[in-house]
């Protein structure tokens, strides 16, 4: 998508917003926006922030098993260029492979080991939301039993079955992937040869050497259990802290009748939402409509589910923004000076 089709795209978000906002009754929520408590705001403007450092965090626990040799600074620096690049495209899959590129150069080998992080730190982030998503959606509707202790079983067996699942369909999918990547290399290569000359050497045995470091970084971080659950408990107190965002943010406008579980759900729908491939930057408009349905849905009046939509917006885009663009021009500023030093 060039920088014309992502505008239209994102002037089109910013049309479904709009809309959104005319049709419920931009007086009243206006109303309750400029009254909101600016001291729970900005608190939730901090909780964000350290939920952001606890996103990276998560990733650099399994970093050294994966053969990547960074600072926990080059992780946050690399995690906010990342996140910035996901804020502002449609594409979070080109934010990943930026991530992958950029953690590329710390790496002792191939791409294989860094490619391996980011999977396995996207598969924990998943187990954290399962793992949340589900003790909301129980302890709001009472699901299954009563009893915390069932309820721990439970969320044990169904996070166990996802992580045994998951590594499966990632080996089965890395073989099948490797084979395909040899296919289209043998059909590309002598164009490729012909206007790169001897600058492009992407051979089979190359391909098979990548894929092998990448299934034996999935395996060095599989068998370091103890970073694996302790990213989990990290990106999962992650996840928790997104959701005090929210709350904060209903308190800041008086308003005190949901409790962090039924935010969580709220939070969760989000989420799914937001994994749509739909090509708008940030799901503007979309995303939106689904979290203000979802307040309504669980009682709360449509014009203080717009007010805490909106502020829970600012929040997130007036501090992940300027903060993950500066970062990212760090790094890139950063790495660039010391690609200078060496030539």
């Amino acid at each position: 998508m060039n920088k014309k089709q992502t505008l239209y795209v994102l002037l089109l978000g910013i049309l479904i917003l709009a809309l959104l906002v005319v049709f419920i009754d931009p007086s009243k929520v206006w109303l309750y926006i400029e009254h909101a408590n600016i001291f729970f705001l900005f608190f939730a403007a901090l909780v964000e922030l350290f939920g952001g450092f606890l996103y990276s965090l998560a990733w650099y626990i399994i970093l050294k098993p994966s053969g990547v040799n960074v600072s926990i600074k080059q992780a946050y620096f690399i995690t906010m260029g990342s996140l910035f690049l996901i804020y502002t495209t449609p594409s979070g899959i080109t934010a990943e492979a930026a991530r992958i590129a950029m953690t590329k150069k710390h790496a002792a080998g191939d791409y294989g080991g860094p490619a391996a992080s980011v999977v396995v730190h996207r598969i924990i982030y998943g187990l954290g939301f399962v793992s949340v998503a589900s003790l909301a959606t129980f302890l709001v509707y009472g699901a299954i039993s009563s009893s915390p202790f069932i309820k721990t079983i439970f969320y044990a067996i169904i996070t166990t079955l996802i992580l045994a699942f998951t590594a499966v369909i990632i080996s089965i999918k890395a073989n099948i992937l490797r084979n395909i990547t040899k296919k289209i290399n043998a059909k590309v290569e002598p164009f490729l040869k012909k206007f790169l000359g001897s600058t492009h050497n992407l051979n089979s045995m190359k391909i098979d050497e990548t894929f092998d470091n990448f299934l034996k970084s999935i395996r060095r971080i599989a068998y370091s259990r103890f970073r694996l659950i302790a990213s989990y408990l990290v990106i999962t107190i992650r996840w928790i802290l997104l959701s005090v965002v929210a709350l904060l943010v209903t308190y800041s406008i008086g308003y005190y009748k949901l409790s962090i579980w039924e935010v969580m759900i709220v939070m969760m729908i989000a989420e799914i939402v937001s994994t749509t491939p739909i090509a708008i930057p940030g799901m503007l408009g979309i995303l939106d409509a689904a979290v203000i349905g979802s307040y309504v849905a669980l009682g709360t009046p449509v014009t203080i589910a717009t007010s805490i939509d909106l502020l829970t917006r600012l929040i997130l885009f007036v501090v992940n923004i300027p903060l993950t663009g500066t970062l990212f021009y760090k790094y890139l500023k950063d790495a660039s000076d010391q690609q200078q030093n060496k030539s």
